[in-house]
């Protein structure tokens, strides 16, 4: 009868359980996110305003957006992806939390703005193509070493 021991030794499943856990610490290191946030405020008057940084919501999986308007006096609409909504504040506040880069056009008066977006950026995320590769030679290792094991031991 073998040992765990013994089939553990030999080379080719050693190698194979190697790349296995090195596949493993590589996939883990894919997937560790760098949180980032980005902040913008401001007034803006009549006409048609994108909002938002456009190469931070580009570099970055935006997770949250937080827009919150303030006028005294206002008619506006606001675009996002395919919908139009008009709006009319007096001495009022309006949060909205679009699912794009907003555009405001503004038909009256002046708004006071304040936009946050929360987002994500993955720098290793190239490491999991790795821990794949290795993944498939870890497991290809693994079996072809258990069946060279067995024959080995088998002839015995």
């Amino acid at each position: 009868m073998t040992s765990l021991k013994e089939a553990i030794k030999f080379p080719l499943i050693k190698f194979g359980i190697l790349s296995l856990i090195f596949a493993l610490v590589l996939s883990l290191l894919a997937m560790h996110g760098v949180e980032k946030s980005y902040e913008n405020r401001g007034v803006l008057g009549v006409g048609e305003h994108v909002i938002g940084d456009e190469e931070f919501e580009k570099r970055y999986y935006i997770t949250n957006r937080t827009l919150t308007l303030f006028s005294e006096n206002a008619s506006f609409y606001v675009i996002q992806a395919n919908s139009i909504k008009y709006y009319f504040l007096h001495n009022e506040s309006l949060n909205l939390t679009p699912i794009s880069r907003p555009t405001i056009h503004i038909q009256k008066g002046n708004l006071t703005y304040s936009y946050k977006v929360n987002g994500v950026n993955y720098p290793f995320s190239s490491l999991s193509i790795l821990a794949f590769i290795l993944m498939i030679v870890g497991t290809v290792l693994s079996m072809a070493g258990y069946v060279r094991f067995m024959e080995k031991h088998l002839k015995r």
